[in-house]
């Protein structure tokens, strides 16, 4: 599944179909009671920078969203059917937020109350009008302190509606339809949305066949948040992890982009997105063994990639930097829907070829495991003098490496015959955030940087050294000293 800005996504035009919370249910849940599990520091800090973001007037899109194709004219019916049982699957989707003084308390909806119901919208004859109607609808329907947190809907072209479908369904014979669905990110992530595809059209087979949706169970990150709060209360300021976690804060700026962007200090532009195609399917192998080679995984090659990158092009010859690594660190936690990442410090030596460098990302990430059990929203509540490192203002986002082996997430042969593609909003950019996605027939590149002259000449100029750095180490086995 690629990652794509929503303003280029290409959508054929077709009938609208949005699925929405009947007003009734609507009323119970705002009247919904207060839950005792707090929100996570992901989540609490996710929605103490809409706060901020909102009452500085500046634009905030933290949603993220995917759509799919099916074959045949959608069963808008059975489709908002799938939704409620999906809703109901996933515990976090049935809560929203309020602020009470400086806390924020969750409510839960009841799970026997959610209902789904399809509400036609109108045919429409442009895409670019259908997906401009999608991202009002992602902006304006995605609010971790209202209840849904998420928004849905089908576009269904050609086929007859009326035409007999399995188990008596109409609307199967046929045409092809398009689903999409956005989710507040204070209740998912990008592994979740990946695993959404999979779910949804399991259980709307099972609304077309009335037979159960073969899905494993999925466990609930309401209870993951409570266990996170549990956990971080047993950590003092000088816990070995939080002594970590202000070495690295203390000695030296926050983490930023190697190379000049052009920007001010605290500024803020909007968004420029970059996607690269970095390696094909054989020269993700090769890059991967060449790391092996080295004791290294894939991430540490990443890592060790852009270092090199870095210190080539100028930059300094180490590496300082925050790496996203998954925290579902249980069973319980395998198909649960949630915001499973903590950030984890980073740092090591660019100096000399690629096989030493890559070595000392790779224990660079062995010894970052410890800091990236502690979340450094907490670090911020214990050590007063390194909030200002950690985040300058509530609004404000460090730039991180990402890297996801999306390849044995299910579903994922299907993607690419699905059209099934990550949806992302604008938003301003600060720095360099980087998200490196490992699929079956490619690895590629996403990124984002500040609107400036400077910045659109050096970013996409990393970028380019950074691929070639990757193809050389998978061609060659290595990359030469700078």
């Amino acid at each position: 599944m690629r990652m794509t800005p929503i303003a280029d996504y290409v959508l054929a035009p077709g009938e609208l179909v949005e699925f929405r919370i009947p007003s009734p249910v609507l009323r119970k849940a705002a009247a919904a009671p207060v839950h005792p599990a707090p929100p996570s520091h992901l989540q609490e800090n996710h929605i103490r920078r809409l706060l901020a973001n909102r009452a500085a007037d500046r634009p905030h899109s933290a949603w993220i969203a995917l759509a799919f194709d099916l074959p045949g004219r959608l069963d808008a019916q059975a489709m908002a059917a799938a939704l409620a049982a999906w809703v109901r699957r996933h515990p976090t989707l049935l809560t929203w937020f309020a602020p009470d003084g400086d806390r924020l308390r969750r409510h839960a909806v009841p799970a026997e109350v959610v209902a789904v119901e399809s509400v036609p919208c109108g045919t429409y004859a442009s895409g670019e009008a259908l997906r401009d109607r999608m991202h009002a609808s992602f902006d304006a329907g995605t609010d971790p302190l209202e209840w849904p947190p998420f928004v849905a809907g089908a576009v269904l072209r050609g086929g007859d509606a009326d035409a007999p479908g399995r188990k008596g369904q109409k609307g199967q014979e046929g045409g092809s339809s398009t689903v999409w669905l956005a989710v507040d990110h204070s209740h998912s992530d990008g592994y979740s949305m990946l695993m959404v595809f999979g779910e949804l059209r399991a259980l709307y087979e099972a609304e077309l066949t009335g037979t159960p949706a073969d899905l494993p169970e999925a466990g609930s990150y309401v209870d993951y948040c409570a266990l996170e709060r549990e956990r971080a209360a047993l950590i003092g300021p000088d816990a070995p992890a939080v002594r970590r976690w202000v070495e690295f804060f203390s000695e030296g700026p926050p983490p930023a982009f190697p190379l000049d962007l052009g920007t001010e200090p605290g500024g803020a532009h909007p968004g420029v997105s970059l996607e690269m195609d970095v390696l094909d399917a054989a020269g993700s192998d090769a890059f991967a063994r060449a790391c092996k080679a080295q004791g290294a995984g894939f991430l540490a090659g990443v890592l060790a990639a852009l270092a090199v990158t870095g210190r080539d092009l100028g930059g300094p010859d180490h590496y300082r930097g925050l790496t996203v690594l998954h925290t579902r660190d249980e069973h319980r936690w395998q198909r649960t829907h949630g915001w499973f990442i903590n950030l984890a410090p980073v740092r090591f030596a660019a100096a000399g070829r690629f096989a030493g460098v890559v070595a000392g990302a790779q224990q660079a990430l062995r010894e970052a495991r410890e800091p990236a059990g502690v979340s450094p929203v907490r670090v911020m509540e214990l050590v007063a003098g390194v909030a200002g490192a950690v985040q300058a203002d509530a609004t404000a986002v460090l730039p991180m490496v990402s890297y996801v082996d999306c390849r044995h997430a299910p579903g994922a042969r299907d993607w690419a015959g699905a059209r099934c593609t990550g949806l992302a909003g604008p938003g301003l950019s600060p720095d360099v955030p980087v998200w490196v996605n490992r699929l079956w027939d490619c690895t590629y590149l996403k990124s984002r940087y500040p609107d400036t002259p400077v910045a659109r000449e050096n970013v996409p100029r990393f970028m380019a050294h950074f691929a070639e750095v990757m193809r050389t180490v998978a061609r060659t086995g290595d990359w030469p000293c700078g």
